[in-house]
């Protein structure tokens, strides 16, 4: 039978909306929040329930609360975006950029593709694809380092893809989508190691210095019913940064 899809409870949903919008930049370290009783107003349930979706919040680390002071976004120094806020954003507002990030864009460019992103795209050793790679800044510190691969025969489509221009990389999936049609399928990937120099160089780290290095892929169903890769990336962030992100769990027999 098809599954059920059940709306998630109310202080969830508050949760939620209140997490988003502090990690796309709308609240901002040192902002604060509604109170409960306006956030029960405005949601429509009981203070009670508001109350609950602040404390989630705040247990998350995503604020802190005190009787003098309400409810205070916390610093999010230690926070970074993961593949799927990326996308999510991005169909949400039309960019993958929180606010107040802003990108150096030191690649963008068809090259030979390396024997495992060949292998990815399912393409013939040295096949072309385009590379690009950006450093993300916010606050004037070195957020992340990212590089991503594409189809070749997308640039034709989408020649963005091949602009250095720092305001090209928001927009950037929205406006391959546009072309492709929206991602049906994705695949995210995390792994802790040491820097290469290349990482270190970018992210005002030593050599060899812990990163968390994140790579995923974005597929879309082509007309023949077939997957299509479209995008690999991958990023690298330095150390004491957080990931984190909401997702439903099937129930059997559902």
């Amino acid at each position: 039978m098809p599954r059920i899809q059940r709306q998630p409870p109310p202080y969830m949903q508050i949760t939620d909306a209140y997490r988003q919008m502090i990690i796309d930049g709308v609240f901002s370290e040192g902002d604060k929040l509604p109170t409960v009783a306006e956030i029960a107003r405005e949601w429509s349930v009981a203070h009670a329930t508001a109350a609950r979706a602040i404390s989630q919040l705040q247990v998350e680390g995503l604020i802190t609360s005190s009787p003098s002071r309400g409810s205070v976004v916390a610093s999010q120094g230690s926070k970074a975006s993961s593949p799927q806020d990326r996308i999510s954003r991005s169909r949400r507002t039309g960019t993958t950029e929180a606010n107040g990030e802003h990108h150096f864009v030191t690649a963008a460019e068809i090259v030979a593709a390396p024997t495992y992103v060949a292998e990815l795209f399912d393409m013939e050793h040295a096949g072309r694809v385009v590379r690009r790679e950006w450093t993300t800044v916010e606050n004037k510190q070195q957020r992340a380092l990212t590089v991503t691969w594409h189809p070749a025969e997308l640039a034709e489509s989408v020649p963005e893809l091949l602009d250095t221009e720092s305001s090209k990389v928001g927009p950037m999936l929205s406006r391959i989508e546009s072309v492709t049609g929206q991602g049906t399928r994705a695949r995210d990937f995390y792994h802790a190691r040491g820097a290469d120099a290349r990482e270190a160089n970018a992210l005002g780290l030593p050599i060899g210095a812990a990163v968390l290095a994140m790579t995923w892929l974005v597929w879309v169903s082509t007309e023949a019913g077939e997957d299509r890769l479209i995008e690999y990336g991958e990023s690298v962030i330095p150390p004491r940064h957080t990931v984190s992100y909401p997702y439903e769990i099937a129930v059997d027999g559902e």
